[in-house]
């Protein structure tokens, strides 16, 4: 039996077909909770980021605009959930004290140098860090993640290239060159 296309999925779901929904779910829920997983600070902000996309797909899917993917709609809605509580986060996180790292660089093991990297980006600035996933980890191309992001591709490239930058400023401070 032939599997339906993302278009035809969602023009189901529109009609409020629950089983076409289910399979939207299903195809896209690892992908936005990877990308969700590496934005926010803990995996039950990313979760509620996540469930809140699928309620947008369910509650909107008349609004899709056909022109894009249904992977750049749901990233888009995904993004803007992540970024929303990214900026909710860092008014929270401006009032407690962070403590400074203490690991030697001669030291590190992997799994401490990936921490240090995730520590790197969790400080970037949410567009940048929302760039940075995107393009980094989820590798998606410039013009999705511009699409994603509502961003220009000067824009994306721009933050990009910031957020390498900031990154390889922290490993630096953090002993590692």
């Amino acid at each position: 039996m032939k599997s339906k296309t993302d278009i035809e999925l969602i023009t189901l779901t529109a009609g409020r077909d629950e089983a076409a929904f289910a399979e939207l779910v299903e195809r896209y829920r690892s992908r936005l909770q990877r990308m969700a997983y590496g934005l926010l600070p803990d995996r039950a902000a990313a979760d509620d980021a996540v469930q809140e996309t699928f309620i947008r797909l369910w509650t909107h899917a008349r609004r899709y605009d056909k022109r894009h993917a249904v992977a750049t709609w749901l990233y888009t809605i995904c993004c803007r959930r992540c970024y929303d509580e990214l900026r909710r986060h860092r008014r929270l996180r401006a009032t407690l004290p962070l403590p400074e790292p203490a690991v030697q660089a001669d030291t590190l093991e992997a799994t401490e140098l990936a921490g240090l990297l995730r520590k790197a980006i969790s400080a970037l600035p949410p567009k940048q860090r929302i760039i940075y996933q995107l393009r980094e980890v989820e590798g998606l191309d410039a013009e999705t993640t511009a699409l994603a992001t509502r961003q220009s591709l000067e824009q994306v490239k721009a933050n990009l290239w910031a957020a390498r930058n900031t990154i390889r400023e922290k490993l630096r401070q953090y002993g590692i060159q």
